[in-house]
C-alpha cells in the first residue's frame, strides 16, 4: 500500500473535495496559531492518522492541504486544534448518528466522491401560480405501520408514496429539515466528542430547526446500508421524474454567517438539483440570494423580501423565483371560519390580488400549528406531552372546537366539524396565490391538540394512513378541490384581477356579489360574500361562482344571469346537499349556515 502523501492544497471549495484519482483537498477556516490539521479514521480498523497543516499554506483564515494516495472509501475524517476534535462544518456526509434517537459517542465527517448518475433529470420549473405545495416530515410521513412501506421513516419510504401524491394532485413537496442534525445531544456539540454520560437524557428535537451540519443530508433518513446522499438524490430524481418539485426548509440561527448560508444553498442547488428553499432566520442574505444569477431559477421562499433592493426601478423577473410566506393569511382565514367580525373585506383581497414581482405561499395550517382536524376540535392547545406544563406553543390559535373540546361521539358536533374542514379546504384552494397543504390534513390527521410537537416522535406526529378510509369524505373533497383548481386556469391565473370588463364580453374577470347582484357587504358585521369568475379571461369556457356563508344563519345569494348556452350546476356544497336555483325576479340560491357552495357553468 502506498503511503499517503501531503502537499499544498487550495483554499476553495471549503470542506473535503476529491480533486483527482486518490486525491483529496481539505480546506477549513481556522484562525489559530496552535497546531492543527486533519485526522483520518480507518473505517475497518479504527486506526487514526494525523496530518498537520503547513503554516505557510494559509489563505486568509483558510487552512488547506492535499492528500494523495488516499483511498477515500476507507476513511472518515475530522479536524483538530491541539487536543480538540472538530467536525467539518462543510462536510458532505456525517457518520455516527446513523440510527435515529441514539446519542452518538462520536461524530465524523465522511469523504464523499460527488459522482451520481442523474441521467436525464430535469427541474420541473413550475410557476408559483400552478403549484400545489405539500408540507411533510420525512420520518413522520411513513413511520407509522399503517404506511405499509418497505422502509418506513426514510427517503425511500417517501418515494413509495409518490403515486399517492400524484393521485391527490400534488406537484411540489416542501420537506421539513433534512440536513444532518443531532436529535439527541448535550447542549453543545461543537466538538466531535459528545457527552454520553448525561445525568438527564436530553429532549428530542424531532423537527430539526437548530444549528446543524448544513451540507450533509440526515443519515438516519436513509434506508439501511444506503449512503444518505445517494438515498436523498434517488428521492429527488424520482420526484422530478413525476413532475414534482422539491423544496427544502432551512433554519439558520443568528450565529450563522451570511456567506456560509450563501454557500450552503448554492451547494444544494448544484449537487442535489433542489428546486427551491424555504428559509427561516433573522439574518438571511436575501438581497444577495435574490440577485444571484445561479439561483435565478431556484425558488427562495421566506417571511420577508427586500424587493426594492432586488428589483430596482420596477423591473420584473423573467421567472418569479422569490415568494413571500407568512402567517397573515392563516390567521385571517381562521378568524373568518369561526365567524369573527370584520373579515369579509380581508378575505376578498385574497381572492383577487397577486404580487407583481414575487409569488406568495398561503396556508391555513402549517408544521408548527394545529392540524386541520385539531383546528376545528380544540379551543386551546394541549401540549402537556411535551413536558413543559403546556407553556410551549402559540397561546392563540384562532381555532374553534365547534362546541366540544377534543374527540366526541356527538353527531351534530362531528357534522359541523366536517363542514368547517371542507370550508377551510375550499378557502385555501380557491384563494389567489399558491396553496400549501400540510401532510395528513387531507384525511383528518390529529395531533391530539398539540400545536407544537417539536419533541414528539410517536403516533402524535406519525401519520396514520388508516384515516384515509375512515375520513374518506375529507380526502375526496380535498382531491376534488385540487382538481377544480388545476382544471380551470382562471382559478390559478398569475396576475391580479382587474375587476373590469376589459374583453368587452359583458362580464369582468372577477366580480363580487351577495344578496344583491354586483354588490358585496363589507360591513364589520358581514360574514358572507360571493365571487364570480369568468373563465374567458384565462382561456376557460366556464363560469365559476363561489358563495361563502360563514354566518350561523342561512343566507340567500343572488346569481348573475349567464350567456345563452350556460347553466349553473352545483359542483360542491360543504353542507353536503344539492343546491336549487330559484327565481324570484332574479336567480338566487340558499346557502346554509357555515357553508360554502361552488356553482359551475359550462357549455
Amino acid at each position: 500500500m502506498n503511503e499517503i502523501k501531503i502537499s499544498y492544497g487550495k483554499p476553495y471549495p471549503l470542506g473535503a473535495a476529491c480533486v483527482g484519482d486518490m486525491q483529496v483537498n481539505f480546506a477549513v477556516v481556522m484562525n489559530t496559531d496552535k497546531p492543527c490539521g486533519v485526522i483520518l479514521y480507518h473505517k475497518r480498523t479504527g486506526e487514526e492518522k494525523k496530518f498537520s497543516f503547513c503554516c505557510s499554506n494559509k489563505v486568509g483564515n483558510v487552512r488547506c492541504m492535499k492528500l494523495s494516495n488516499i483511498d477515500i472509501d476507507k476513511y472518515y475524517y475530522n479536524y483538530y486544534i491541539e487536543d480538540k476534535i472538530i467536525i467539518d462544518p462543510y462536510a458532505r456526509m456525517i457518520v455516527g448518528n446513523d440510527k435515529w434517537g441514539i446519542i452518538p459517542d462520536r461524530l465524523m465527517a465522511g469523504i464523499v466522491n460527488d459522482t451520481y448518475d442523474w441521467d436525464k433529470d430535469k427541474n420541473p420549473l413550475i410557476p408559483y401560480n400552478e403549484m400545489i405545495v405539500y408540507l411533510l416530515h420525512v420520518r413522520g410521513f411513513t413511520k407509522h405501520k399503517s404506511s405499509k412501506v418497505a422502509c418506513p421513516g426514510t427517503f425511500e419510504g417517501v418515494v413509495e408514496k409518490i403515486p399517492y401524491l400524484k393521485e391527490l394532485g400534488i406537484n411540489a413537496v416542501e420537506l421539513m429539515p433534512v440536513y444532518n442534525f443531532v436529535e439527541l445531544e448535550s447542549e453543545s456539540y461543537d466538538s466531535a466528542i459528545i457527552d454520553c454520560e448525561l445525568s438527564v437524557k436530553p429532549k428530542l428535537n424531532y423537527w430539526g430547526y437548530k444549528k446543524s451540519f448544513y451540507f450533509a443530508p440526515k443519515s438516519s433518513y436513509a434506508a439501511k446500508n444506503v449512503r444518505a446522499d445517494v438515498s436523498m438524490k434517488n428521492m429527488i430524481k424520482a420526484f422530478h421524474a413525476h413532475g414534482i418539485e422539491v423544496i427544502l426548509q432551512f433554519y439558520f440561527p443568528d450565529t450563522i454567517k451570511q456567506g456560509y448560508i450563501y454557500e450552503v444553498l448554492k451547494y444544494w442547488m448544484q449537487e442535489y438539483h433542489i428546486d427551491g428553499f424555504h428559509l427561516m432566520g433573522n439574518k438571511l442574505p436575501l438581497a444577495l440570494l435574490g440577485t444571484e444569477p445561479m439561483l435565478a431559477n431556484t425558488k427562495i421562499i421566506c417571511d420577508r423580501l427586500p424587493l426594492e433592493e432586488i428589483y430596482e426601478h420596477g423591473t420584473k423577473p423573467d421567472y418569479k423565483n422569490l415568494a413571500y410566506s407568512g402567517d397573515g393569511y392563516m390567521y385571517d382565514m381562521r378568524r373568518l371560519l369561526k365567524s369573527d367580525e370584520g373579515m369579509v373585506s380581508k378575505a376578498l383581497e385574497y381572492f383577487k390580488q397577486s404580487p407583481k414581482t414575487c409569488g406568495e405561499v398561503h396556508y391555513i395550517t402549517h408544521g408548527n400549528t394545529f392540524t386541520l382536524m385539531d383546528l376545528v376540535s380544540y379551543d386551546r392547545k394541549h401540549n402537556e406531552d411535551n413536558g413543559e406544563n403546556n407553556r410551549d406553543g402559540a397561546p392563540y390559535n384562532g381555532s374553534w372546537n365547534c362546541g366540544f373540546e377534543g374527540p366526541t361521539t356527538k353527531s351534530s358536533v362531528k357534522k359541523l366539524r366536517l363542514r368547517q374542514i371542507k370550508n377551510a379546504i375550499t378557502l385555501n384552494l380557491m384563494s389567489k396565490t399558491t396553496p400549501l397543504i400540510v401532510a395528513g390534513d387531507e384525511f383528518g390527521n390529529s395531533q391530539n391538540g398539540n400545536n407544537n410537537p417539536y419533541c414528539q416522535d410517536s403516533n402524535i406526529t406519525w401519520l396514520n394512513w388508516g384515516l384515509i378510509s375512515k375520513n374518506s369524505e375529507i380526502y375526496d373533497y380535498m382531491k376534488s378541490m385540487i382538481t377544480l383548481r388545476k382544471t380551470y386556469n382562471i382559478l390559478h391565473s398569475e396576475d391580479s384581477f382587474a375587476m373590469n370588463d376589459y374583453l368587452m364580453c359583458g362580464y369582468p374577470d372577477v366580480s363580487f356579489h351577495s344578496s344583491e347582484l354586483w354588490k358585496v357587504d363589507t360591513d364589520v358585521l358581514s360574514r358572507q360574500f360571493a365571487v364570480l369568475y369568468d373563465g374567458e379571461y384565462a382561456g376557460d369556457d366556464a363560469f365559476i361562482y363561489i358563495a361563502a356563508n360563514l354566518h350561523w344563519a342561512n343566507y340567500e345569494f343572488a346569481i348573475p344571469s349567464l350567456p345563452e348556452g350556460y347553466k349553473f350546476r352545483t359542483f360542491a356544497n360543504t353542507a353536503g346537499t344539492d343546491v336549487k336555483i330559484v327565481n324570484d325576479g332574479y336567480d338566487k340560491i340558499l346557502v346554509k349556515e357555515r357553508s360554502i357552495v361552488i356553482m359551475l357553468a359550462t357549455k
